[in-house]
């Protein structure tokens, strides 16, 4: 730690690693900004109450692990020297306290980047525990180094020194780092506001603001765990990077209210602030560990209805997923007055491929046919194994012509395709029905256009296979 403020916010998850000196420059004006608003709203005479500049820093480094070399160490180093410099300080004081904060942070990294990413990136259940127990080493290693440097500065008391810069960076670890590690990326996107029932998405922040206002009211001793009901309901709520973003307001609105108020975080109230920064600790605490367990639980349940409703050979939609999920569309088209095709398809001869390759063989071409047919298909489209060779595709707002151009380049791609086994290559050809209703019925149904489907598709075969035959309602 040093003399502290909020971040400065910079670009994550970049797609290309930057060359070394853009990422040096990068990480060393990032500490330099965020060390020197913290300097600026420190306690007269002490060092930094919100010290954000070590949490950016270790959650950066965990992101991105090749950024930790010799030449990102030094511009660390020299952005956390010429803040401290720039803010009057000595130039022995500077270089000390920069070592100090340096060492916790590689201290956290090297107990914290060999984990998972899951793990390290706040969606398992371990996540918290790992927050918790890594931000904890690194504020002890900064302490241990940094006290010293207190002591002799400011003449504290070694024990007090130790025990603030510990539970100070601490803190600010629990308070920052999870913002940085929780970052949505394209796979965990922001939540969006604008979904149904906005007044029931924002409910959970409403209890939590609700009961912060209650706790400065009545204030007291257990006015700290007021708010831990809401932030659980947060947790259940929200995605895990919104509530980074609630409990990091939750606790610099503590801070700054504590300010304000009675608590100085200052050795002349050492015991209160020891107290206030480790029940804050433990507040956050709760939260994270409960949307991380949530967060795996989702997951396991997302994996557990995608092995329910998709084929396990394909991956795609299974005949009762197909069934539902088609009705439900076809519903939809019918409510807004639109169009829907269906369309059968079947393997030609594949039974002759299985005679040849074997079944591993027929497989693998199940397998690449079912890319192929979802390559060529719209996003809104969906497609299921009925059977064996046999599938179904709905398209739903789609017109006539479009349909059978989409059934044409299934064809078409079908034709072209070629499935390496045992040094062979493997081809096929498909015969596709397909049902067009320019406007459904009340007594259309998906069972009743897949029967005719396959009725047209029959007759595809009929006339030789390999080709499109469509009926149009």
């Amino acid at each position: 730690m040093s003399e502290a403020s909020p971040p400065k916010q910079t670009p994550l998850l970049q797609t290309a690693a930057p060359h070394a000196w853009v990422a040096a420059l990068a990480l060393g004006g990032m500490v330099f900004l965020s060390a020197l608003l913290g300097i600026l709203g420190r306690p007269l005479g002490f060092l930094s109450a919100i010290w954000p500049a070590n949490a950016l820093l270790l959650g950066l480094l965990l992101h991105k692990p090749g950024w930790l070399r010799p030449s990102s160490v030094l511009a660390v180093s020299a952005g956390y020297i010429a803040a401290d410099l720039l803010t009057g300080s000595r130039l022995d004081v500077a270089v000390l306290l920069s070592m100090a904060n340096m060492a916790g942070v590689v201290t956290a990294w090297a107990l914290m980047h060999r984990q998972s990413r899951a793990a390290l990136f706040m969606q398992r259940q371990s996540s918290a525990l790992l927050l918790f127990v890594g931000s904890g080493m690194g504020a002890l290693a900064a302490a241990i180094l940094g006290g010293p440097v207190v002591t002799a500065v400011f003449g504290t008391p070694h024990w007090q020194a130790f025990s603030m810069w510990l539970s100070s960076e601490w803190l600010n670890y629990m308070t920052f780092l999870p913002i940085v590690l929780a970052w949505p990326t394209r796979k965990q996107p922001v939540p969006n506001w604008t979904e149904p029932s906005p007044l029931r998405r924002v409910l959970p922040l409403l209890s939590v603001i609700a009961l912060e206002a209650i706790s400065h009211w009545i204030k007291g001793p257990g006015s700290l765990a007021f708010s831990l009901p809401a932030l659980i309901w947060c947790a259940l709520s929200y995605r895990i990077f919104s509530l980074t973003m609630i409990t990091a307001t939750l606790c610099l609105s503590r801070i700054l209210f504590a300010t304000l108020g009675t608590l100085e975080f200052t050795p002349d109230h050492f015991l209160e602030s020891l107290s206030f920064r480790i029940g804050l600790c433990m507040l956050v605490l709760g939260p994270l560990a409960v949307a991380g367990s949530h967060m795996a639980r989702n997951e396991l349940m997302q994996k557990l209805s995608h092995a329910v409703n998709h084929d396990f050979l394909t991956d795609v939609l299974a005949r009762g997923a197909f069934m539902k999920q088609g009705q439900r569309i076809l519903e939809r088209c019918r409510q807004d007055e639109q169009p829907f095709a269906i369309l059968m398809l079947d393997l030609d001869h594949f039974k002759q491929i299985n005679d040849s390759f074997g079944h591993a063989g027929g497989d693998q071409l199940l397998r690449s046919f079912c890319q192929t047919l979802t390559q060529v298909l719209r996003a809104q489209d969906i497609v299921g194994r009925m059977g064996g060779e046999e599938f179904a595709v709905a398209l739903p707002r789609v017109d006539a012509s479009a349909a059978q151009e989409i059934a044409r380049r299934i064809n078409r791609a079908i034709r072209e395709l070629r499935v390496p086994m045992d040094d062979q290559l493997m081809s096929a050809t498909v015969s596709i029905g397909l049902i067009h209703v320019a406007r459904l019925q009340t007594h259309h149904n998906l069972d009743l256009l897949l029967q005719e489907a396959d009725q047209v598709l029959y007759d595809a075969k009929a006339a030789g296979r390999d080709r499109v035959r469509s009926r149009l309602c």
